[in-house]
Parts: C-alpha cells; sequence; structure tokens
C-alpha cells in the first residue's frame, strides 16, 4: 500500500496543525519538504480492526484510479510510518462548504454561491458515475475549496465501484439523514442515483443551514 521510497515520511514531509480528526484518525496541513508545497496529511493508525485496515486500503486505491479525475481531491502518495499510514492529498485551505456555512451569520449559503458549489460537484459526480462509482457520503462536509476557490469532492472511504454501470449495491453506509430510501430499505437495491438524492439533500442543507 505505500510508496516505495528509501526516505522516512518525516523526511519527506514536515506535519503542521491538525485540520480536524476523524473514526480512522487525523488531518494536518503539512508541507513537502522537497517542492515546498503545501498539503493534507491523512494520518491513519493501522493497528485497527482489519474490516478498517480495508476500508483504508479501498479508499487509497480509489483515489489512485481517480488521480486524473476532475474535482476530485488530488492523490499524491501515501507511506508507511510504524503502525501508521501517512496519506498525502491536495490541501482545501478553503475548508469546507460545511464550515463556510457555519461562518456565516445566517448558518447557510447564499443561492448565487450553492449554484457555483454545485455545479463543480456535478462535474465530478459526472465523471464518477461514467466510471461507475458511488460516492455514498455527498454531504456539505464533504466538498472542499482550496484557496483559488477550486471545488473537490472528498472523502472517498465508503464509495463503491459498481462491476456494470446497471448493477445495484446492498450494503448500508453512508450519513444517516442525507441517504436515499433506497439505500435504507430492508434490503437495499441502489445505484449512481442515491447520490443525487443525497445530492438534494446537500442543497436543502446549504440553503437551510
Amino acid at each position: 500500500m505505500a510508496t516505495n521510497n528509501h526516505l522516512s515520511v518525516h523526511q519527506l514531509y514536515k506535519r503542521l496543525d491538525t485540520i480536524g480528526k476523524g473514526a480512522y484518525g487525523s488531518v494536518h496541513k503539512g508541507v513537502d519538504l522537497r517542492t515546498n508545497q503545501v498539503v493534507a496529511l491523512k494520518i491513519i493508525n493501522l493497528d485497527t480492526s482489519d474490516d478498517d485496515v480495508d476500508a483504508i486500503q479501498h479508499e487509497v486505491a480509489l483515489l489512485t484510479q481517480l488521480r486524473d479525475a476532475p474535482n476530485i481531491t488530488k492523490y499524491y502518495g501515501c507511506h508507511l510510518d510504524g503502525p501508521r499510514v501517512w496519506i498525502v492529498m491536495e490541501l482545501a485551505q478553503g475548508g469546507s462548504a460545511y464550515s463556510l456555512m457555519k461562518a456565516s451569520p445566517s448558518g447557510c449559503l447564499e443561492e448565487k454561491y450553492i449554484a457555483i458549489l454545485l455545479r463543480e460537484v456535478l462535474v465530478a459526480l459526472s465523471y464518477l458515475h461514467k466510471v461507475p462509482i458511488i460516492h455514498r457520503d455527498i454531504k456539505a462536509a464533504n466538498v472542499l475549496v482550496t484557496a483559488a476557490g477550486k471545488v473537490m469532492l472528498c472523502d472517498f472511504g465508503v464509495s463503491a465501484v459498481l462491476a456494470t454501470t446497471s448493477s445495484k449495491r446492498n450494503t448500508l453506509v453512508g450519513t444517516c439523514h442525507w441517504m436515499a430510501p433506497e439505500v435504507v430499505q430492508t434490503i437495499p437495491a441502489y445505484d449512481t442515483k442515491a447520490d443525487i438524492w443525497s445530492l438534494g439533500i446537500m442543497i436543502y442543507e446549504m440553503v437551510k443551514g
């Protein structure tokens, strides 16, 4: 899973501020010591259940596959550091659409900004659904903005690759409030349209806060 490199990750990258913490580990602002490029460092502890390690490997494999995809967070590689793995990615210094909502006095976003964000998310989804991949966790917290104003879709930890465009998934994953009805049925069977439902919920989230 790690990239082949004789230098340790600490010789390649300097870890700076902590940006966030999640179920698997933490995300930090970092700098590539060879180029001075600012990056995001997702540091995950592998001393966890086999299922969690499988999910991490799955996310790395997907990010590698999506390296040239439009409006998807750029993946630069990963490095082992003892019981941890460092996933190096493009940094979105503007934060997430959710953090922009929280910074607004109204707790929501203006329609003119929502329209721009959605246009860019749809470019990413159009690419994903042709591959075909279901993101399965579309929400404001997973839409990032770079310092230059580029909009990116992130967090492929629960994404699923479909065997064909007509395939149906039958696993219950995602964030409950954004899930399409067919995903939460007793016997779920859904496809890329589930992301479109979640996109609609995300629009409501951005408008209403």
